[in-house]
């Protein structure tokens, strides 16, 4: 199997559309800018190519993960908030730590 690139983007820098492909530049926010006396600005990470057609599909797709994260940061907090209760036996899950395996 070939090893995919891994690409990191911390925010969106500009979306171009044209003959039906959408171009998303993703930006990562760098501390370069600021070490010169700068204001940090992104810097271009990834160009993300979709077909305008599969836009829908994959804003569903990141709204439903964001639901789903939102939910469970929610449980671990309301887990913290609880007064401690006994260990179950067997668990090896620090308490309070947040997982999320798909």
């Amino acid at each position: 199997m070939t090893a995919l690139p891994t690409v990191f983007g911390d925010g969106v820098i500009d979306v171009h559309v044209a003959s039906g492909v959408a171009r998303i530049t993703l930006g990562a926010q760098t501390g370069a800018s600021a070490a010169a006396g700068g204001e940090p600005k992104p810097v271009p990470s990834a160009l993300l190519v979709v077909p305008v057609l599969q836009l829908p599909n994959l804003a569903r797709v990141l709204v439903e993960v964001t639901k789903q994260i939102e939910a469970r940061a929610k449980e671990a907090m309301a887990a913290q908030q609880k007064p401690a209760e006994q260990p179950q036996a067997g668990g090896d899950q620090v308490a309070g730590a947040f997982r999320f395996n798909g």
